[in-house]
């Protein structure tokens, strides 16, 4: 498997995972725990939307860009969102650690997220440093 399709993969992966970190916020819900957030107020906020679109929309558009768009700016952008999400993976993994109400689902998807991330940062780094024809 070459680069591109390890981080296509890596991609899909990562989507998938964001539906089950939310999936396993809901499904307390099933055993009759209180979900709601203090302080809600019935209205989804505008920083939902833009939560969505950084870790669902754009890692979609990403694996879009990189089956049609063969250009070194695409796998220079590729590693940046990688990388900066690596970071974000391991801030939101320390996150839970820490939190008062271990979820030991939540701690185990997100250190898989973690690993993964630091696999699909290590993939684009290589995809960049591949020569075009290759």
């Amino acid at each position: 498997m070459n680069n591109a399709q390890k981080i296509i993969t890596l991609w899909i992966l990562f989507v998938v995972c964001m539906i089950l970190h939310f999936n396993y916020h809901i499904g307390e819900l099933f055993y009759g725990i209180e979900i709601k957030r203090p302080n809600a107020t019935g209205v989804v906020p505008p920083s939902a939307a833009i939560i969505r679109f950084i870790f669902e929309i754009l890692p979609m558009s990403l694996i879009t860009f990189i089956l049609f768009i063969e250009k070194p700016i695409i796998r220079k952008i590729n590693f940046g969102i990688a990388a900066i999400f690596a970071l974000a993976n391991l801030a939101h993994l320390i996150e839970e650690f820490m939190s008062l109400k271990l979820d030991l689902s939540q701690l185990n998807l997100l250190s898989f997220v973690f690993i993964s991330s630091l696999l699909l940062t290590l993939a684009s780094w290589r995809w960049l440093k591949e020569d075009l024809s290759a």
